[in-house]
C-alpha cells in the first residue's frame, strides 16, 4: 500500500499525534531555515544520488507547504533529478501570518536568490522551475517579469483562471481591501474533495497541521492581477514550458492553461482526462510523472 495510505491511517488512529508526526516527517534533515528577501524561509532539499542530471526548484500551492511533496520528490530523485523547494511566506514553516504574502516582488527576489544558489552549487546542471496551483501562477508571472536563465519550466494546474468565480460581494470586498487592508484574511473556500480522486490524499491534507485555509485580500489581489498580466503577456515566456492540467479540475480552470499555452511560443500542453487538481497526487500520477520526466529528458 502507498506511503500516503499508511500516513492517513496513522493519523485517523492517533489524531493527538498529528503535530508530532508531521514535524518528524517534514522537519528533519530535509528542511532548513534560511533568511531570504521574503523573510525567514523553510527550504527543503531532496537530493538525488550522486551528481544530478537536472535540478528542479518547486513552488507549492495556496494553504499547503513544500513538505507535502516529499514522496513526489523521491520519484524525481530515483530518476537522477534533485529537487529543492521552499515554503512561501505565511505558509508551512516559513514566517508570516497564515495566508498573507505582503510583498510579491520579494517572493520573486527569493526565487532569484534560490535559483542563483542552485546554479552555483550545481554548475552546468540544467535547472527547471516547477510551480503548482498558486505556485504555478507565481511561476508563470515570474517567467514574464524576471526572465530567469532556466532550462525550462513546469507548471501544473496554475492559478490563471478559477473554475468557480467567487461571489461578486467577495470580489468587491477584496478589490477594496487589497488597497486599504491588504493583510485582512478570510477563508479561501477551498473544497478539499476536489484535490484528488484518491481519498487518502484528501484525508491526509485535512489532518495536516501545517495546512491552513486562509487567504488575504492582498494575496488574492496579487494573483488576480498577475493572472491578467500573464494572459496578456504569455507570448513573452520564451523558455520551454510544460503546462499540465486535469480536465476535471474544479479548483483552477484548464481553460487558463489552454490560453497561456496558445500564446507561449515554446509551450507543451497536456490535459489529463479525468484528472483532478493535484495531478501529482491523483490516480494518474504515474503517467503524469512519466510525461514530465520524458519532457525533461528532451531538454538535457
Amino acid at each position: 500500500m502507498s506511503k500516503l495510505y499508511h500516513e492517513s491511517v496513522f493519523l485517523l488512529v492517533y489524531p493527538e499525534k498529528a503535530a508530532d508526526y508531521f514535524n518528524y516527517l517534514y522537519k528533519k534533515e530535509q528542511m532548513d531555515k534560511k533568511q531570504y528577501p521574503s523573510g525567514s524561509t523553510a527550504l527543503y532539499d531532496f537530493p538525488a544520488s550522486g551528481t544530478p542530471k537536472a535540478v528542479i526548484l518547486l513552488v507549492h500551492g495556496l494553504g499547503e507547504h513544500a513538505g507535502r511533496y516529499m514522496d513526489w520528490a523521491a520519484r524525481f530523485n530515483e530518476s537522477g533529478v534533485a529537487l529543492r523547494a521552499f515554503d512561501l511566506p505565511g505558509h508551512g514553516n516559513s514566517e508570516g501570518r497564515r495566508g498573507v504574502i505582503a510583498f510579491p516582488e520579494k517572493v520573486y527576489d527569493t526565487i532569484d536568490q534560490i535559483c542563483a544558489g542552485i546554479s552555483s552549487e550545481f554548475h552546468g546542471v540544467p535547472l527547471f522551475i516547477y510551480g503548482h496551483s498558486l505556485g504555478g501562477g507565481i511561476v508563470l508571472n515570474y517567467l514574464i517579469r524576471r526572465k530567469p536563465e532556466v532550462t525550462g519550466a513546469i507548471v501544473t494546474s496554475p492559478w490563471v483562471l478559477l473554475s468557480e468565480t467567487p461571489a461578486k460581494i467577495k470580489v468587491l470586498l477584496a478589490s477594496v481591501a487589497k488597497k486599504l487592508f491588504p493583510g485582512m484574511t478570510q477563508p479561501s473556500g477551498l473544497k478539499t474533495w476536489y484535490l484528488s480522486r484518491d481519498s487518502t490524499v484528501v484525508e491526509a491534507y485535512r489532518k495536516d497541521p501545517l495546512i491552513h485555509g486562509q487567504i488575504s485580500a492582498g494575496l488574492y489581489g496579487w494573483m488576480t492581477d498577475a493572472a491578467t498580466e500573464t494572459l496578456s503577456r504569455a507570448s513573452e515566456i520564451t523558455v520551454p514550458l510544460l503546462i499540465a492540467h486535469g480536465r476535471n479540475d474544479m479548483i483552477t480552470s484548464p481553460s487558463g492553461s489552454l490560453q497561456v499555452a496558445g500564446s507561449a511560443p515554446k509551450a507543451t500542453l497536456k490535459l489529463w482526462e479525468g484528472g483532478y487538481h493535484e495531478l501529482h497526487n491523483d490516480l494518474l500520477k504515474d503517467e503524469h510523472f512519466d510525461f514530465i520526466t520524458e519532457w525533461i529528458d528532451t531538454l538535457i
